[in-house]
């Protein structure tokens, strides 16, 4: 049987991010607290690009015994060595002797998974980031979260360093468990990075947890210029499953973004998880522009006697205000004990009915989605259940309970090989956790 849903508060969460913050202006360098006295100075040299102190203090670890190199990589401060604040800290000489005369690996990575290229980027310093890709460093090595280094240079809207990746060989279309390149790129609105992108051909239509595509992100981050790039490129205007753009417009009340979207073929007559219409939705947020685009293109609705906008508005209205509607009528907090009752009692349909309503009010609880996927998982829904489980490590990324849902439903499917890589995660983010380690045994 399946473990339990996740009860009481969920953890707080912003809108889903894909990639840590960077920016061309690092943080001081912090002094090491597990390295010894000669190693701190010895990285603080590094940090500094000073040469001459450090090949002293270098050479007095060492000890006169000829390993340089070793005694070197040994000093270390949260995983990250003298290379990694060399690279931070934009010192070239620092980085060429460590290189090229100590035959230091390029590759090393901190505690987090992060390579000296990856603090390259973070300082923004291109000079440095050639001069480790032209040494072998691998762009494709993933970091934290499986983001690699197009992930970061995206995310941080750095063209010209998107274009000296790709020259390199880096995957335009790689895939973290927050996206892919063009997704950081858009949920961080950097349209130039975006277009650049989509010019080496990036996939426009890569959906992340079925159905969040770039298209889907654009909107969500409120784009109107990534969503029109998107659609020139050949985005899918009429979306994937439940969510379609011009749902996700009319959820947020998008005006601007209904004429591009059904001038690319948008259908406006496709309805949510919930039975509503585009047309519908934006009646229900009193948004008259909104219904006045979507009347022409939207077909006729059997239930609504008076088919006009105003006769449109006056439907919704009504039947709010007859409270017919369970959305408005009950909130996040009951729906959700609801379908824990109904989970307890084994009636997993019923808890997915609340937990779905839940949703719609609260879309960033990420314990409505770690619920949903228990109960498709029980239902025998392995699909569904990897949906809802993707979903809950889009919103909470270093959440270990997204990892272990993630785990459970690749179980299901007898995906073996990536029900271990999702026990992994949630280990390295909680390796005390019973639960996580028992299912990767």
């Amino acid at each position: 049987m399946a473990p339990p849903p996740t009860s009481g508060k969920h953890p707080p969460s912003p809108r889903p991010r894909f990639l840590p913050r960077t920016g061309p202006n690092p943080a001081p360098f912090p002094p090491p607290a597990a390295a010894g006295p000669q190693q701190r100075r010895l990285l603080k040299a590094a940090a500094d690009g000073d040469l001459g102190r450090f090949k002293s203090i270098a050479s007095a670890l060492d000890g006169g015994k000829g390993r340089a190199r070793e005694a070197v990589e040994a000093a270390r401060d949260g995983g990250f060595g003298a290379l990694h604040a060399a690279a931070r800290h934009g010192r070239m000489a620092v980085c060429v002797y460590l290189v090229e005369q100590l035959g230091v690996n390029v590759d090393a990575a901190d505690d987090k998974g992060d390579t000296p290229l990856k603090y390259a980027l973070g300082s923004g310093n291109l000079d440095i980031v050639r001069y480790l890709l032209d040494h072998d460093a691998d762009p494709e090595k993933p970091g934290e979260h499986g983001a690699t280094a197009l992930h970061v240079a995206a995310g941080a809207g750095m063209c010209e360093m998107i274009e000296v990746l790709l020259s390199k060989g880096a995957d335009v279309n790689s895939v973290s468990f927050r996206g892919t390149p063009l997704h950081a790129a858009i949920v961080g609105k950097h349209d130039a990075a975006v277009k650049t992108l989509l010019n080496h051909h990036a996939d426009c239509n890569k959906a992340m947890a079925i159905h969040y595509t770039p298209l889907i992100a654009a909107i969500h981050v409120r784009s109107l210029k990534c969503v029109k790039l998107l659609i020139k490129a050949g985005a899918d205007v009429k979306g994937v499953g439940p969510l379609t753009p011009l749902i996700a417009a009319a959820d947020d009340g998008l005006t601007d973004f209904n004429k591009p979207l059904l001038a690319a073929g948008a259908d406006a007559d496709v309805r949510d998880d919930g039975g509503q219409l585009p047309i519908e939705i934006a009646a229900r947020n009193n948004r008259r522009k909104d219904v006045e685009i979507l009347f022409p293109v939207t077909s006729r609705i059997p239930y609504v006697r008076d088919w006009s906008v105003d006769g449109i508005l006056a439907y919704v209205k009504s039947v709010r205000n007859q409270e017919d509607d369970p959305l408005y009528k009950m909130g996040p907090a009951y729906l959700k004990s609801e379908g824990n009752k109904a989970y307890k009692r084994k009636d997993y349909v019923s808890a997915i009915n609340f937990y779905n309503m839940a949703t719609k009010l609260d879309p960033e609880d990420v314990t409505l989605h770690s619920n949903r996927s228990v109960c498709w998982i029980n239902l025998g829904e392995g699909d569904k259940a990897l949906e809802a489980a993707e979903m809950c490590r889009i919103i909470r990324p270093d959440w270990p309970k997204a990892c272990y849902r993630q785990g459970a439903a690749q179980m299901f499917l007898k995906n073996y090989e990536k029900a271990c890589d999702a026990f992994q995660d949630g280990l390295k983010l909680d390796p005390t956790n019973v639960e996580i380690e028992n299912a990767l045994w």
